[in-house]
């Protein structure tokens, strides 16, 4: 059975993804201190703001495939993504600015894995 943590709203410009659990509330804080560290560094989703693990982002074009390669040079650059359970290889979680991939859900670390 698989449900997700985050209720989330797909608006015109913007994405709002609001917790419906425990997990889904540290996903949110999470992403806020992703953003804070590495949005200089790779390709994810423009955080407009968090607040109390809500998150507002800007919304990207989806995709049907990630390519391998993308998958493994984030995980170069963002060390908390390289573990066993990361889900990144999910294209739900990427979407496409132009001709770049960005990652869009990149709230979840080990810990928040393994709470699944």
């Amino acid at each position: 059975m698989k449900y997700s943590t985050r209720l989330v709203i797909i608006l015109k410009n913007i994405v709002i993804k609001i917790p419906v659990s425990r997990k889904g509330y540290l996903q949110g804080l999470n992403e806020k201190k992703i953003w804070d560290k590495y949005s200089d560094v790779t390709s994810l989703a423009e955080l407009k703001w968090m607040w109390m693990g809500i998150v507002c982002q800007k919304r990207y074009d989806t995709v049907s495939s990630i390519p391998k390669s993308v998958v493994k040079h984030i995980k170069s650059l963002v060390p908390k993504f390289d573990f066993n359970n990361c889900d990144l290889h999910n294209p739900e979680n990427w979407g496409t600015d132009g001709k770049k991939y960005i990652l869009l859900d990149y709230g979840v670390t080990e810990y928040i894995a393994s709470l699944y």
